[in-house]
């Protein structure tokens, strides 16, 4: 609704009245162009490309509030099948080399494993969202011992390959990350109790998974050793800041732009071309600043104080719906797990826009809006017959 407000058309006479327009109102009184209506984004065109992008998690929260619980949490092991193939294509990049051919935009970081995205730090921030999804895959308990068995040795599996798989994209806020993610992991995990509520399975399913574990465990290992030397996260973590990836300077000139364009921003899709007007001359490359690589500055720049407002409300409400979680509820219950779980996904995204953009990729949008129902699903009473058996 908020971006929708951005691209309507508004009359001359308002629209030049915004002290922060006054750039583009002296062109337009040069061009004979002052009987235009224009909205308050600056680039109109990039305020309808997010509006339309906005479908995507608009259209995964209509299909989910049609779910049953049990099918909401039904789409945990799909979310951790799609990190899984991210980081398989990832780890074929790698081995591929610069020039691979399994590579899915021209535009993309060549030589990491950036997975089904064309951003590394994309790619690492749904490799550490796993994390805490394993925990809860494995917590949660399925009825048959064997099953749940499986589960377990299916996300000690995962796990294990994800912290190389993590320092082989090269992104240093993934493994900074990372941390959170292992802690938020710790912190969910429980072992499912071993009583007469989980039955064994027949005889021709059952397993011994100690000794598939220590096999994993070798072969985790194993795979670890062969790709540390690989681990380019770590080499840019104590590289000098290159001229390309100078973040302080454009986080400063953005918060230039917040203060100039203040208090309604410059728009929703606009920072491209707002951040030209306001970009120094020792600045000037063949490439252009896409964004300002920190989510929280750029929302503020494009929103002004209703962005403002919006993140610090909602940053309240997560904090406090965040101890009403872990302190207040009841932590065996599934729809608690799934929640705690949700929050620290949510912790870990939020970490990852402080040095890049995220929650600008469909992908991660619609993840995101998965784990805002499952955040705000724990206060449901009513569990469906199949769900009480898990409390």
């Amino acid at each position: 609704a908020l971006v929708l407000l951005y691209v309507v058309p508004l009359p001359p006479s308002v629209w030049q009245a915004l002290s922060s327009r006054q750039v583009a109102t002296e062109i337009d009184q040069i061009a004979g162009l002052e009987t235009v209506w224009r909205p308050l984004a600056l680039s109109p065109a990039g305020g309808w490309q997010t509006l339309a992008s906005l479908f995507a998690p608009l259209a995964v929260l209509l299909f989910a509030f049609q779910l049953s619980r049990d099918d909401l949490y039904r789409m945990l092991p799909v979310l951790i099948g799609l990190g899984a193939l991210s980081g398989l294509f990832g780890l074929m990049q790698a081995a591929g080399g610069v020039d691979g051919s399994l590579y899915f935009y021209r535009i993309t970081n060549k030589g990491s494993a950036v997975g089904l995205f064309a951003n590394r730090n994309h790619a690492a921030t749904l490799l550490v969202c796993l994390f805490p999804m394993l925990a809860v895959f494995a917590t949660v308990r399925t009825g048959v011992r064997d099953r749940q068995k499986v589960r377990q040795l299916v996300a000690a599996a995962i796990a294990i390959v994800l912290v190389p798989l993590i320092l082989v994209t090269g992104s240093r806020s993934g493994l900074l990350t990372s941390v959170l993610g292992l802690l938020g992991a710790a912190a969910l995990y429980r072992h499912p109790p071993a009583d007469r509520a989980l039955r064994r399975g027949q005889a021709k399913f059952q397993i011994r998974t100690a000794p598939l574990i220590a096999i994993v465990a070798v072969a985790g290992l194993g795979f670890l050793t062969v790709f540390f030397a690989r681990a380019e996260a770590i080499d840019r973590m104590f590289a000098a800041a290159s001229d390309g990836d100078n973040r302080n300077n454009f986080w400063a000139i953005s918060n230039g732009l917040f203060q100039v364009y203040f208090p309604w921003g410059i728009g929703p899709g606009s920072f491209a071309d707002a951040f030209k007007i306001a970009e120094p001359t020792d600045f000037l490359v063949p490439t252009y600043l896409n964004r300002a690589h920190n989510d929280w500055i750029e929302t503020l720049v494009a929103f002004g104080l209703p962005g403002l407002l919006i993140m610090v409300s909602y940053g309240y409400y997560y904090v406090r719906r965040s101890y009403a979680m872990w302190r207040k509820m009841d932590g065996p219950r599934r729809s608690v797990i799934f929640a705690r779980m949700a929050g620290i996904a949510l912790a870990i995204i939020a970490v990852a826009s402080l040095s890049d953009y995220p929650l600008r990729t469909p992908t991660l949008m619609c993840i995101f809006a998965l784990l805002m129902i499952w955040f705000n699903d724990a206060d449901r009473q009513a569990e469906s017959a199949s769900s009480s058996s898990n409390k």
